[in-house]
């Protein structure tokens, strides 16, 4: 997955391109994506991100995009891009899903979403909303007998953070990556907390706090 300042970005480079937008037609070129199609005829309502997913908003249904290391988007006139793996026609241009990459173990992921009875899948906190607090951070770290490092950076537990910004993360807080969660005291805890909250609303230039991401207590 992609981490959380590359992802809020990226939605940021396309939000207003194509919210609203009306679609008329989804082609799939992976024909695992072959039920996107029925989305045809919804508008594109919101762009969100959901853990380390960007998550599409439709009229009624929608779609969830792991973009893995090398996926983007491509929003252009083109009825044809390089390595597409889906094609949404609006009338703002045809937005593409593309993935450059060969590990397949590590390519762009969609997931439809249908109203009524699909359930999102599981995801950590999202560092950059209220919801993620020192007191819940405090908690994460006596739940989960690891490493610092594998805590912050499992999708699971805290969503966006991977290995480029955890390395930063634990360089700012002094803490070295073999440490233990038991081994962190409430100050440690509270640098760590911190330094997690800073770099990244740094690197995405979000300085405030949202609001939670959907992920219940």
């Amino acid at each position: 997955m992609k981490e959380l300042p590359y992802l809020i970005n990226l939605i940021n480079s396309i939000k207003d391109e194509i919210c609203y937008s009306y679609i008329s037609k989804i082609v799939a070129y992976d024909k695992d994506y072959s039920e996107m199609e029925n989305i045809k005829g919804q508008k594109i309502i919101d762009i969100l991100r959901y853990g380390g997913y960007i998550h599409f908003q439709f009229s009624q249904d929608a779609m969830l995009i792991d973009l893995g290391a090398e996926g983007s988007f491509v929003l252009t006139e083109n009825n044809s891009y390089k390595n597409g793996i889906i094609k949404l026609e609006t009338d703002r241009g045809n937005l593409f899903v593309v993935d450059d990459g060969t590990n397949k173990d590590d390519f762009t992921k969609v997931i439809p979403i249908w109203k009524d009875f699909t359930k999102m899948p599981p995801v950590g906190y999202d560092p950059l909303t209220k919801q993620f607090n020192y007191n819940l951070f405090c908690q994460l770290l006596s739940d989960n007998k690891t490493t610092v490092e594998k805590l912050i950076t499992n999708p699971l537990i805290i969503s966006g953070i991977g290995e480029t910004y955890g390395d930063l993360i634990l360089k700012k807080a002094s803490i070295n990556k073999r440490t233990k969660t038991t081994e962190v005291n409430k100050a440690k805890a509270r640098e760590i907390f911190d330094a997690i909250k800073q770099v990244l609303r740094e690197a995405s230039g979000n300085s405030e706090e949202e609001e939670g991401d959907g992920l219940d207590d």
